[in-house]
């Protein structure tokens, strides 16, 4: 089985400028990678990355975490063990230990394959993605937050990345707004819609000018009815279908069979960004559905 895809990608036919896909005015549904386009590589791996430029995909979601000395490697679980060679818990071993675990085919698992990919720094995936690919980082613990933010800055990417954070909506005052690195870097806020409330919750954060915002809901119908503050603030709307998302039942392996039910409805929603582990199928859908409006 082929272990890495590097080279393959020709250069992008879009800006990956996060801002600029982000705005309403891009009539395009935004494809997520979740942790890479990893089906046919390793999940959070450079050959992900290579794999999802080379599908024309709009970003890349990557995972982050600290070595017990302080590098930050990509890898999403608590462990090594589910995706590398390698034993033990990543916040625990020494960055050379972590480095030495051979990435393993696909989502991992005991019987899955190992690759000759090592498990890659936070500064490795966003070199590969330089120019080339958006990034959205989840910090896995908010104590790494610092210097996820140092790296994004020195390395002077900031234009191309998204920082995400959850978020109390109901907070007098969002902490963030005080963070010393807001508004250098895109940032996406994530909480779930409220009943009846969305709109009103929209308004509650429009200090932070979120280009984009990450949602759970328990009704579409309440994504559809702020359409009229979404595009006031100039917000764009990422739903995650992966099946471990739990926003209904608007899930990947849903839309496999059904993706009009599925992706189509959740753009008629005025949906404008969707992460997936289905890259191949989604792509497809999208390609054939580009003249929709969100």
């Amino acid at each position: 089985m082929p272990t890495s895809q590097s080279h393959l990608a020709a250069a992008p036919s879009y800006t990956p400028d996060v801002l600029v896909m982000a705005s309403r005015d891009n009539p395009a549904i935004l494809t997520i990678a979740h942790r890479g386009f990893w089906k046919t590589t390793a999940e959070n791996s450079i050959a992900s990355i290579e794999a999802a430029i080379a599908a024309r995909v709009e970003m890349v979601e990557i995972d982050t975490q600290a070595t017990v000395d302080g590098h930050l490697v990509v890898i999403h679980d608590k462990t090594l063990d589910r995706t590398t060679t390698g034993t033990g818990v990543v916040a625990d071993l020494p960055f050379d230990t972590v480095r030495n675990a051979r990435l393993k085919v696909g989502a991992g698992g005991q019987r899955a394959e190992a690759t000759q990919e090592h498990v890659p720094t936070l500064e490795e995936i966003l070199e590969a993605a330089r120019g080339r690919i958006a990034v959205n980082i989840d910090t896995k613990f908010e104590r790494d937050l610092p210097a996820v933010v140092e790296t994004v800055l020195r390395l002077g990417v900031e234009a191309q990345v998204l920082v995400k954070t959850d978020i109390d909506i109901d907070a007098t005052r969002l902490p963030i707004l005080d963070a010393d690195w807001f508004r250098r870097i895109p940032h996406m806020p994530m909480f779930r819609v409220r009943k009846d409330r969305f709109s009103e919750d929209l308004r509650r954060i429009a200090a932070l000018r979120a280009p984009m915002i990450e949602v759970k809901f328990d009704d579409i119908d309440d994504i559809a009815a702020a359409r009229e503050e979404l595009a006031r603030q100039n917000i764009r709307v990422w739903i995650n279908t992966l099946d471990v998302s739990h926003c209904l039942d608007y899930n990947d392996s849903r839309a496999l069979h059904d993706p009009h039910a599925v992706w189509s409805r959740l753009r008629q929603a005025g949906v404008g960004a969707i992460q997936t582990d289905e890259i191949e199928a989604f792509r497809a859908w999208a390609t054939q559905n580009e003249g929709d409006a969100a």
